[in-house]
């Protein structure tokens, strides 16, 4: 964090984000190892070096929890995404740059799998649903319309853009279903060939 930024804030702003990182970095391991529904907070807490008092202290719920890792996950991806393609002078080469980005998501089969046994324990909960439903229109509405400029240049029109938008949301569930299916299909659906897959996927909705 950049010092003026730091000093703008007092104490106990600073040790709260310290305490906030250390429960997520902790929540992310135990949720990677263990799934949603089978994690308890005691264990975060445990791996945390806090006690589960602590853990309630910043976030209500295991769900609240999760949805937070959710939005640092989000946002330290495209930041990082952000910048390798701003890096990429030439708009025409940038879906380029994103393909790499997406093949190194695919490669995540854990977060992957993860946010699917989310979707589908809020699916059939209705106020989870539209918890997790509300992230993702909040942050597509802070980035989704300037991302899709940044990829694919400013000079899209709405419907084209909203094209974009739609293929891209298909794109990112398409990566997630197939890791997925790739557990019980390993023969036809090994780590190289599954990527070839979505190689091809992704030529045809983004270039389609």
């Amino acid at each position: 964090m950049p010092q003026a930024a730091q000093k703008d804030k007092n104490k106990h702003q600073v040790r709260t984000e310290e305490t906030q990182a250390k429960i997520l970095d902790a929540a992310e391991g135990v949720f990677s190892e263990k799934g949603f529904e089978k994690t308890q907070l005691e264990e975060i807490a445990s791996r945390a070096g806090f006690t589960r008092g602590a853990i309630y202290a910043h976030y209500a719920t295991k769900e609240d929890l999760f949805l937070a890792l959710i939005d640092q996950r989000v946002l330290g991806k495209l930041s990082v995404m952000r910048h390798a393609i701003e890096s990429e002078s030439e708009i025409a080469k940038r879906p380029g740059v994103f393909r790499q980005f997406l093949a190194a998501q695919a490669a995540d089969q854990a977060w992957g799998i993860l946010m699917l046994e989310f979707k589908l324990y809020s699916l059939r909960r209705p106020e989870s649903r539209e918890k997790l439903t509300h992230l993702f229109d909040q942050i597509g509405a802070t980035y989704g319309r300037e991302f899709i400029e940044l990829v694919f240049g400013s000079a899209l029109t709405q419907k084209q853009r909203a094209a974009a938008e739609r293929r891209l949301s298909i794109l990112g569930a398409t990566i997630s279903a197939a890791n997925l299916e790739s557990h019980f299909r390993p023969k036809i659906l090994s780590p190289h060939q599954l990527q070839a897959v979505l190689d091809e996927l992704y030529d045809a909705l983004i270039h389609a």
